[in-house]
């Protein structure tokens, strides 16, 4: 028995298909701003006229290395992810998650997850789970949870939870809770419970609770607005 298609049907499923992909290249579609210049990209490479480049690796998955010039990234579809190494200025925003290694400055708005590492400033703004790791500088608003180890500065407001480990200097203002250790001097106003271990000096106001071990914990009387 000879195979017949019929050219309609096979017609329609080209189209389907060819409308399928274009659907899913529109959902895993990046907007890139790049030596000032904005470019829809979903595949392939851009390069940057300092050096360095920024490749789609994968749907809804961008890779920027060794941007010399600053490079601004947007959306990628839901689960989009985005990655900046060894770029001097990079920022990100409204993607799904955002890790950033060895840049100048690091700036991120609206991503579930985030991932600092070595980089000497860093702003977080309305982020889920964020990771710092040896931040020279970094300043946080608003956030879910936040894990910062080894950063000279942070710079924290508005978190549910907050872990601080090796930190030079830090502040927490209006968080939920709040875990320090290892750390040199912190300030905390508003925040619920601040717990930890083995910090040189911790200064306190306005929290609901203040148990750190091993620490100098100066409580201090919350200053009231005029």
């Amino acid at each position: 028995m000879a195979l017949v298609v019929d050219a309609k049907a096979a017609g329609a499923s080209a189209s389907t298909s060819t409308a399928a992909t274009a659907a899913a290249a529109a959902d895993h579609l990046f907007l890139v701003v790049l030596d000032g210049v904005e470019t829809p990209i979903h595949e392939g490479t851009l390069h940057g006229s300092a050096g360095g480049t920024v490749t789609v690796t994968g749907p809804g998955q961008l890779s920027a290395d060794g941007l010399r010039s600053s490079v601004l990234v947007r959306g990628g579809g839901e689960g989009g992810a985005v990655r900046f190494t060894q770029c001097a200025d990079a920022a990100a925003e409204g993607v799904g998650a955002a890790s950033f290694d060895r840049c100048g400055a690091a700036r991120v708005e609206g991503a579930r997850e985030v991932s600092v590492s070595r980089c000497r400033a860093a702003e977080v703004e309305r982020a889920g789970r964020v990771t710092l790791d040896r931040c020279h500088d970094a300043r946080l608003r608003g956030g879910g949870a936040l894990r910062a180890a080894r950063c000279r500065r942070a710079d924290v407001e508005s978190f549910g939870g907050v872990r601080l480990s090796r930190c030079r200097a830090a502040r927490a203002d209006w968080c939920g809770t709040v875990e320090v250790e290892l750390c040199r001097a912190v300030d905390v106003t508003r925040c619920g419970a601040v717990t930890g271990d083995r910090c040189r000096v911790v200064n306190a106001a306005g929290c609901g609770s203040v148990d750190v071990a091993r620490a100098v914990i100066n409580l201090v009387e919350e200053e009231q607005q005029p």
